[in-house]
């Protein structure tokens, strides 16, 4: 039996990770609302009791204003076009969302031989310009994850890299599981953890030779070709979870990346 909760949220948009999330916090008891821009995946939503649109980012519409009917926003977009979060900020700032939830990437960090938390060095990243924009809004409070690599349902990492040649090979995997994603995101709203950045990512960094090679072998593919001549001359990061865990007292589904294969 589903337990009433008062909160609504919106989640742009309901992809591998979104509609997991959407049905995960409908199951929570929260009032839901999905886009997506597919009409199938809409009826599938909207059979799990979830109230689906089928939107895109730029439909800066009715639709789009009554999906941002809600209390708080997971904005989980693959979309990398500035303009496009730009023409959206308006509509977003006049609607009745307090708070966001930005799903952003690691991958704004420069490469560094020392561990990477959220105050290391950024890249030039589009993300860090998205990031840059949606935060510190008076209208809203943000709070910026920032993911590593996904995996988990479908999404198999021994799939990532079969048959393809491996350069780095010894450099450090950064990677995180669905299930501690949702998690995470559940974390945040119980927790009222806003005006926040956290790095997510699993506790554990093999190598990317150890890691895909194990991934393509539990799962039958062709094998990573691993480029032996590079040598050690190479660059990358290790990306640190410990702000993550000591600020929200979590606790990994899936910590060791190589038990979660």
């Amino acid at each position: 039996m589903q337990k009433s909760n008062s909160k609504s949220i919106s989640v742009l948009s309901c992809g591998w990770l979104g509609e997991a999330l959407a049905i995960n916090l409908l199951e929570k008891g929260f009032k839901v609302k999905g886009a997506t821009t597919n009409i199938d995946k809409k009826q599938r939503l909207l059979e799990t009791g979830i109230e689906a649109f089928q939107l895109r980012f730029e439909d800066l519409n009715d639709d789009m204003k009554s999906f941002l009917k809600s209390d708080i926003l997971v904005l989980n977009l693959t979309i990398k076009d500035i303009e496009l979060y730009e023409q959206f900020l308006p509509v977003l700032e006049k609607s009745g969302i307090k708070k966001l939830i930005l799903i952003s990437s690691t991958g704004v960090y420069k490469n560094s031989e020392n561990p990477v938390d959220e105050n290391s060095e950024l890249s030039k990243s589009v993300w860090v310009a998205i990031e840059n924009l949606m935060k510190d809004n008076p209208n809203y409070q943000t709070t910026i994850l920032r993911f590593s690599g996904l995996f988990g349902g479908n999404r198999k990492p021994g799939n990532f890299l079969s048959g393809k040649i491996v350069r780095n090979a010894d450099a450090p995997v950064n990677l995180i599981h669905r299930d501690d994603c949702i998690q995470i995101i559940n974390e945040i709203i119980e927790q009222n953890m806003w005006d926040e950045i956290f790095n997510c990512t699993a506790d554990t960094h093999p190598s990317k030779k150890e890691f895909y090679t194990k991934a393509a072998q539990i799962i039958g593919v062709a094998l990573p070709i691993i480029d032996e001549e590079e040598g050690n001359n190479y660059s990358f990061k290790l990306i640190t979870n410990e702000k993550l865990k000591r600020r929200l007292n979590y606790e990994f589904i899936h910590p060791d990346l190589l038990k979660a294969l």
